[in-house]
């Protein structure tokens, strides 16, 4: 009697292992869910290589998602995007029981999920960020969440853009144009953005410039007429008369893109949206203390520049260059300057006049000559011994023989008054000279308004370029 007990909780022991047994193997059948390809189902991240990731999915096997299928970055570290314990979702690639296989994908779930971002942004107009990662014909390619969206070249900005290299690596912000999900065609644009951003920084900058003050940019184009400077998204022109002291041909000899510059604002014109600049320091400049440097009826050396019809320029120092008049030139009447003076050639000049005011200065070589090279005296004894040999000796008997009046006529017939009248310029020299100067005068100011009126066309010419260039695209 004392057994029976015994022998009943032995059998209800076993029964309630058996139980047990059942039980946790069918909670394992359960845990062990079927998954077929092109599931999309949730998992957590059980291990990170550097190029593939696997994910437990509920399966008999794990995971296993590879670079190309976690992201669009070919060479991205995986350990630096996931982490053991993260919960993702991804899309069944592959399953192959028999060999334990199942490969998975991210990429193509975020894809999905992007798509969709991308149809709400088109709708409502929201801009989303991008990066800009390959520069192609027509335009650039953005990678926005993750997906690959064209932006035209009439789209990267709202002024014209001469190199799009400038723009690759950078993050910036797009709107979606266009969007074709079957035909995987994304087109994005930033040029209203652009605009609107360029406002901003335009009334920033604007804001903050003073006339006179310094200011740091950077070379971003280069025309006939001057160099263009960004500011920080807005740009301030330096003419090419304001490169340097000294005269430029060409901006390309004094500045080249993205060269970093330090200018002075000389003009501001917030409703044309311009901002003139100059690199003219006047700490540099070398009109301070002209009439120091060089006294008015001082020689100093120079060298030959420029040859025009009506005289030569001359250097005097880097910014500082004379005029030799052509009646200056030489003590004689010359046809062109070229007859005496060829360019790069080094003489003395005498200062004449400086008009500080416009920073013009007369030179003359003919006064210098005549300084640094007087004519030589005649000897009298070799007069002598030629009157002699012209038959003037029968003269000089007369004078022994006869009165001192006789001396007094021959010496007024001899005078150097003759001589020295004949080197001074007839009225009529002096009325031609005038004249030259004044064509002079008027040929400077001609060429003064040609070029101003040449830069304006310039300008015109360059913002329909622009225009035409924006409307081809």
């Amino acid at each position: 009697m004392s057994e029976m007990p015994k022998t009943h909780d032995v059998d209800v022991e076993a029964q309630n292992i058996q139980v047990g047994e059942q039980s946790f193997q069918e909670l394992l059948d359960e845990s062990m869910k079927p998954i077929s390809t092109g599931a999309i189902v949730k998992g957590t991240v059980v291990q990170v290589k550097p190029n593939e990731v696997t994910v437990n999915l509920g399966h008999k096997s794990d995971a296993i998602i590879s670079r190309n299928e976690f992201t669009d970055d070919p060479n991205a570290d995986l350990t630096t995007l996931a982490k053991p314990g993260d919960v993702i979702e991804v899309q069944v690639t592959r399953v192959n029981d028999v060999e334990g296989i199942v490969t998975a994908s991210k990429r193509k779930v975020d894809s999905q999920l992007n798509y969709k971002q991308l149809e709400a942004a088109l709708a409502d107009g929201t801009p989303l960020p991008g990066k800009v990662v390959e520069i192609v014909k027509g335009g650039i390619i953005a990678n926005i969440l993750g997906l690959r969206a064209f932006v035209p070249s009439s789209q990267v900005s709202n002024r014209f853009v001469q190199n799009l290299e400038e723009f690759k690596g950078k993050e910036l912000d797009f709107n979606i144009l266009e969007l074709d999900r079957s035909k995987r065609r994304i087109v994005a644009g930033r040029r209203e953005l652009a605009a609107s951003e360029s406002t901003k920084k335009r009334d920033e900058v604007f804001g903050k410039l003073q006339v006179g003050a310094h200011v740091e940019g950077t070379i971003s184009r280069i025309v006939d007429f001057g160099a263009f400077v960004d500011l920080g998204g807005v740009d301030g022109l330096i003419h090419v008369s304001e490169l340097s002291w000294k005269r430029v041909r060409k901006p390309q000899d004094v500045v080249s893109i993205g060269d970093k510059v330090n200018a002075v604002v000389i003009a501001i014109d917030p409703e044309k949206n311009k901002i003139s600049l100059s690199l003219r320091d006047a700490s540099t400049n070398p009109w301070t203390g002209i009439l120091d440097k060089y006294p008015i009826g001082s020689i100093v050396e120079g060298t030959v520049v420029r040859l025009a019809p009506f005289g030569a320029f001359v250097s005097l120092e880097d910014g500082v260059d004379g005029l030799v008049h052509i009646s200056q030139i030489a003590n004689k009447r010359i046809e062109k300057p070229e007859d005496e003076l060829s360019p790069g050639q080094v003489i003395s000049v005498k200062v004449v006049d400086i008009d500080t005011e416009n920073h013009k200065v007369s030179l003359s070589k003919r006064e210098a000559d005549a300084i640094l090279n007087p004519p030589a005296e005649e000897d009298e004894e070799d007069s002598v011994v030629y009157d002699s040999a012209s038959g003037i000796d029968k003269v000089s008997e007369t004078l022994v023989e006869e009165e001192t009046p006789v001396v007094e006529e021959t010496v007024v017939v001899e005078e150097a008054p003759v001589a020295e009248e004949a080197a001074e310029p007839t009225e009529a020299e002096s009325v031609t000279e005038k004249i030259e100067d004044a064509a002079h005068d008027v040929v400077e100011k001609v060429e003064e308004i040609a070029h101003d009126v040449t830069e304006k066309v310039k300008e015109v010419v360059e913002e329909i370029k622009e225009k035409i260039e924006d409307a081809t695209e």
